[in-house]
């Protein structure tokens, strides 16, 4: 199987503090970890529950990704991840059968590959796909 677990949830927020204070006043859970992202000027807030992550995302400037996904579609859930295994050919088996993948090559970073599934493709749903680095 290629799907190994829901990885994350991330929902796009416009005050990332009072939802972080909400989530956290309502659920009981903490967020203990923050980045940016500065490619897509965002800021993350996760939590963890169980083994999925629950993000909260902002944009840190009103023309970037979430800034606009906000002003279109309101806040709410932005995307759900998978972890998977063999990234490479997954992203193989996907575009043969004519989906849209969002950048079109897979961002790296030091611990993992990532790549999303165009919503359009998929049911109107941002689907990203994750494969960790083994060392």
């Amino acid at each position: 199987m290629v799907l190994e677990n829901v990885e994350e949830i991330a929902v796009a927020v416009v005050n990332q503090e009072e939802a972080v204070a909400l989530f956290e006043e309502l659920f009981g859970i903490e967020f203990k970890d923050s980045w940016t992202v500065p490619v897509d000027s965002m800021r993350v807030r996760c939590a963890k529950i169980g083994d999925t992550q629950f993000h909260l995302l902002a944009s840190e400037r009103p023309d970037a990704v979430i800034a606009k996904y906000i002003r279109n579609r309101g806040e709410g859930i932005h995307h759900i991840a998978f972890r998977v295994t063999n990234l490479k050919q997954l992203i193989i088996r996907l575009r043969e059968r004519g989906v849209r993948l969002v950048p079109e090559e897979p961002r790296e970073d030091e611990l993992r590959r990532y790549i999303f599934v165009h919503p359009k493709s998929i049911h109107g749903v941002l689907l990203e796909l994750i494969e960790y680095k083994r060392s």
